[in-house]
């Protein structure tokens, strides 16, 4: 085990509700309320970070065994290659190869709103857009702040549940949600929205999909068009803790998953399933698989220059993880690929009785102290404004409200992470409007990363 001592500013107050890492036990301590003394104050201190680490955790003997996961990909990617990033920010065409230059960042406050779980753009759009727990979606600039979508009579929010996402199509005619409804399952729904102010159309409201949720924690927190121009959904494992239902790494079920569509119906489905997807010839297997073997993938995001993927996954009882699938050519990050849970958490071996073959392991992790319990993800900065930040990836804890930055260029040793700021309950990291990257706090604030 190496240490790594980082440092920063304190720049955080407040605390109240988002997903928070588990412990052993039942939802309540999974779930999404750590106790008030978790994030109550700030210092800066040191923070451990793993390179290996083996131990033997509980295992739930009667629990039946996953299915075998065949790791190959499937056949070759022929897909659109624009993201929503590029249309709205435009492409950008080289990378750096490091090591990085260390940047100095401050937060900006910007804006406040009930409970902000995401942000989000739109293509063409220099307006950011936020999305509320309680089931509203607002655009803001610093001008004006608009509300685009209430179905706060269509959502249950309370712990993890609420409106966790929400995506618009790079064809810019089309959005969709995801939320908890009255029965705590969660909803993939599609609008149509006006192409000027994006306002949603409540009455064009169609169903997508719908997947049973066992538990009322875990139930993901993401939703986004992938470079391909396909939509991705992140879900936990179905929660509880321990996985008991043995999901993230069972090719039959889309718990512990991101799913990968095309959103648009057909003459006889409600949206159509990518034949180039990882596991649609697998018997057994539900089609819509991309990746497997999540906790809670509370946020993930794809690189707007390289279309990589990366993964916040929030860990059970010790450790949280940061996971990065490459693309190739732009296309296919984490086509296939498992991240372990819960053979694993993290690094080290977890549920004995799942399959830990051929998982792709964590490229950054940090242990559950010093007030730290559950990662709030992440993206790689690739705005204009803060030069030195450019290619970090950004992300912080919810419960310590520590924002740290990695350096991706330094993954084939030890990883360099360093202290950027505190933001108390720190519920997601994003790009927002031109490219700007954001922070949101749970308790109400939306802050803007600026250049010290």
């Amino acid at each position: 085990m190496r240490r790594r001592t980082v440092a920063g500013a304190a720049l955080g107050t407040a605390l109240v509700v988002a997903a928070c890492g588990g412990s052993t036990g039942d939802t309540q301590s999974s779930g999404a309320n750590p106790p008030n003394d978790s994030a109550a104050t700030f210092a800066t201190v040191p923070t451990t970070w793993i390179e290996t680490r083996t131990q033997t955790a509980p295992t739930d003997q009667t629990a039946e065994s996953a299915t075998t996961i065949p790791l190959e990909p499937a056949a070759n990617v022929d897909l659109p290659t624009a993201s929503p990033e590029e249309l709205a920010n435009g492409p950008s065409t080289t990378a750096a190869t490091g090591p990085l230059p260390v940047p100095s960042v401050s937060l900006v406050k910007v804006a406040e709103f009930d409970t902000p779980v995401e942000l989000t753009t739109r293509p063409g759009d220099a307006r950011s857009f936020v999305v509320e727990q309680g089931g509203r979606v607002l655009a803001f600039d610093d001008l004006s702040t608009e509300v685009v979508l209430d179905i706060t009579d269509r959502t249950a929010a309370n712990g993890e549940r609420g409106l966790l996402g929400a995506a618009f199509d790079p064809a810019a005619d089309r959005a969709y949600v995801h939320y908890s409804d009255e029965s705590g399952d969660t909803v993939l729904a599609e609008y149509a929205i006006d192409p000027v102010t994006a306002i949603f159309d409540i009455e064009s409201r169609r169903e997508v999909l719908t997947v049973e949720q066992p538990f009322g924690n875990h139930n993901g927190g993401e939703l986004a068009f992938g470079p391909d121009g396909y939509l991705y959904l992140a879900l936990g494992d179905g929660g509880a803790a321990d996985d008991p239902e043995r999901n993230s790494l069972a090719l039959s079920s889309r718990l512990g998953k991101i799913l990968r569509i095309d959103p648009k119906p057909t003459a006889k489905t409600s949206f159509a399933t990518p034949q180039d997807n990882p596991f649609v010839d697998v018997d057994g297997a539900d089609p819509t698989i991309w990746s497997l073997g999540l906790r809670n993938p509370w946020k993930f995001s794809f690189d707007s220059l390289t279309g990589d993927l990366w993964i916040a996954d929030v860990g059970q009882g010790d450790i949280e993880e940061i996971n990065h699938a490459p693309a190739v050519d732009g296309q296919g990050a984490g086509k296939g690929l498992s991240f372990g849970w819960s053979a694993f958490e993290g690094s080290a071996r977890f549920n004995s009785d799942q399959d830990g073959a051929g998982h792709t392991g964590p490229v950054v992790e940090y242990l559950h102290e010093d007030g730290n319990c559950s990662v709030s993800g992440g993206a790689i900065y690739r705005g204009d404004v803060i030069e030195d930040l450019f290619g970090w990836y950004v992300f912080g804890d919810f419960c310590s409200g520590r924002i740290w930055g990695y350096d991706p260029t330094s993954r084939s040793g030890e990883p360099l992470v360093i202290e950027l700021a505190e933001l108390a309950s720190l519920t997601a990291i994003a790009v927002g409007g031109e490219g700007e990257l954001f922070a949101l706090s749970n308790a109400g604030t939306v802050s803007r990363f600026s250049s010290v």
